[in-house]
């Protein structure tokens, strides 16, 4: 069953890969059938990138990364490695995009969210990942 807390994503577990993805389909749906844009975070450990996945309420899906929390080397790194991807970097340089059309497949913006969690030498750890829409309503996971 469903539930509002959070949600926990290890990932060394091969099943994180299905999670994610199941995490996305849940957020793009809320998303679509509420008409509410919506959005999950996958949590970091200090000092590292959160990422976030936004959910449009046309189906459309953007990943965000934002580097303010990191060490400038470390921001270095994880925005080349993300830039190498395909991400684009924000006008403003402390982070970076990846945008999905609607359609495109939960699963593969799933190994797009897992990279970009990885990315730079990030733990492979137990991290939560909580989901909300714009107006604060919390989405059960």
């Amino acid at each position: 069953m469903a539930s509002t807390e959070p949600l926990p994503l290890d990932l060394a577990d091969f099943d994180a890969v299905g999670i994610t993805a199941d995490v996305v389909a849940t957020v793009r749906s809320h998303a679509v059938s509420t008409g509410v844009d919506s959005s999950a975070v996958v949590s970091a450990p200090d000092a590292w990138h959160r990422v976030v996945v936004n959910c449009g309420s046309t189906g459309s899906t953007v990943l965000r990364v934002r580097f303010t929390d990191l060490t400038r080397s470390r921001a270095n790194n994880v925005s080349s490695a993300l830039v190498e991807r395909g991400w684009q970097l924000d006008e403003d340089g402390d982070g970076a995009s990846s945008r999905h059309l609607p359609g495109v497949e939960a699963a593969t913006i799933a190994f797009d969210v897992l990279g970009a969690v990885a990315l730079g030498g990030a733990p492979s750890d137990v991290r939560t990942v909580t989901a909300n829409d714009r107006e604060g309503t919390p989405i059960a996971l």
